[in-house]
Parts: structure tokens; sequence; C-alpha cells
């Protein structure tokens, strides 16, 4: 019997990786990394055909480099959106500041932030396939085809509980801080 691994199972495999990862950082980074997933996104998006036809010798930089390379528009711009996670993530000059929040409402926060930051990063990657290959794999998976239903929420969801998120910091250190 030869078992054959699915979309399915690589992308359950990446969600729990995903969530492991943003329990082990703690809010606070799993926030950098929410902010580094929307940045890379947009820089992706926005520039990923630029750096591609670099990449395909289409276009020189500064008139006189260029490169002549194989890959697709897909790799180009999921590899340029991961090391820009990556480098954002690690190196990145931002802090996210929210204060000291503890309790079971901090590790929710922190589970449903990772999720949502998992999320989108498998909604992102997919939608850089081309469409045949994008029909394909929500063809082949259920999960996939799951993750892409909600294609908008993944964007727009983690934004509005960081606002949420916020509110609810503030009130609480409002309400633990000291009377005069």
């Amino acid at each position: 019997m030869i078992v054959v691994p699915t979309w399915d199972l690589f992308i359950t495999l990446f969600f729990i990786v995903g969530i492991g990862y943003g329990v082990i950082l703690q809010r606070e980074k799993i926030l950098a990394t929410l902010i580094s997933t929307y940045i890379a996104l947009a820089v992706a998006t926005a520039w990923g055909d630029k750096v591609f036809e670099f990449f395909n010798g289409n276009s020189i930089l500064f008139n006189q480099f260029w490169i002549r390379s194989n890959m697709s528009e897909f790799s180009i711009k999921a590899l340029l959106f991961g090391l820009l996670i990556v480098l954002l993530t690690l190196k990145g000059d931002f802090s996210v500041s929210i204060g000291k929040s503890e309790g079971m409402v901090s590790t929710v926060f922190v589970f449903i932030y990772s999720f949502l930051n998992t999320g989108l990063i498998v909604e992102s990657i997919i939608n850089f396939l081309p469409q045949t290959a994008k029909m394909t794999i929500i063809n082949q998976s259920d999960i996939a085809a799951l993750v892409m239903s909600y294609d908008i929420a993944w964007v727009v969801v983690p934004a509005l509980l960081m606002i949420v998120g916020g509110f609810l910091t503030s009130r609480a250190q409002s309400a633990a801080a000291p009377v005069a």
C-alpha cells in the first residue's frame, strides 16, 4: 500500500505548526509576525511581477544587471512573500507594545492570532498560484477550498481583532491602574 500525502494533510500540518509557533512566541511576537505578513503580502502582490520580470531577464536593473532564470511567477512571489515575512519578523524595526496581558483572554487571543496569521499565509500562497493550479488544489483539497472560501476574512478579521484586542488591553490596563 502506497501512502500519498494530500493537500489536506499538508495544510493541516501547516496550521498546526503555525499555531504552535504563535503559542510559543506569545502575543507580542505573533502580532509582529502578523504585521510582517500583511506587509509581505502587500509587497509580494505589488512588486512580485517586477521581480519576476527581472529574474526572467525581461527587466534590467541600473541599465546593467539582469538575471535569466527559469523560475515561475508563483515561485518568485511565494519566495518574496516568505523571505519578507522572515526578515521583517526577525529584523523589522518595529515593536508591538500591547502592555502586560495575562490570563485566559491573552491565551485565546494568541491562539486566534496564530490561526488567522497561518490562514492568511496559506490563502496568500494559494492566491499566488496560476488559476489552473489554484483550481486543481481547491478541487483536490476540502481544506484549501474552505480556506479560499473565506479569502476576504483572512485579510480583514486579523485587523479587526487587533483593534478589539487594543481596546480590551486598554480597558484592562485602566482597570488595573492604581488610583491616585
